[in-house]
């Protein structure tokens, strides 16, 4: 595997797109194709549509809010010292410590004798905490002057 290839796409998506949202006031709405023209500032070939699914993802996973009406858009689903990145992997990723290496469906075969799935289980817990440490905030704080500016749409 790749530097850089362990999160997904969306991951990424979900990432810059909440890293904008988080540099504005809590509370602050902010609209899809501002946060599609400030992505595409620095990223040319950020798709829109794609965008969109992510970001209504995120919304229905409670990590946003959706606002609706003429005036609507998206704020953070609470302050960015709160919000983790694992936060955003169990929406977006369907990360669940109870899934069965082997199944595609919810029940275990082996159910809990199964040494692969203890250790898979024991590197995903550690993952997961790892990313329970990681604010949105705090990493705001290491990239803010490194992010584009705001861009008018």
């Amino acid at each position: 595997m790749a530097l850089g290839q362990f999160f997904s796409q969306r991951f990424g998506y979900a990432a810059h797109a909440l890293a904008y949202l988080a540099r504005k006031p809590f509370g602050e709405l902010t609209t899809l194709p501002e946060l599609a023209a400030w992505m595409k500032s620095f990223w040319p070939g950020a798709s829109e549509t794609y965008l969109s699914n992510v970001i209504q993802r995120l919304a229905r996973g409670g990590v946003l809010q959706s606002h609706r009406g003429i005036a609507g858009g998206y704020s953070l689903g609470k302050p960015a010292d709160e919000l983790t990145l694992r936060d955003v992997a169990e929406v977006l990723e369907g990360v669940s410590l109870q899934r069965c290496a082997l199944s595609l469906g919810p029940s275990c075969p082996k159910v809990g004798r199964c040494s692969i799935q203890r250790t898979l289980r024991g590197v995903e817990e550690q993952y997961l905490e790892s990313l329970q440490k990681i604010t949105l905030a705090s990493i705001l704080s290491e990239i803010a002057d490194k992010l584009p500016q705001d861009v008018s749409v």
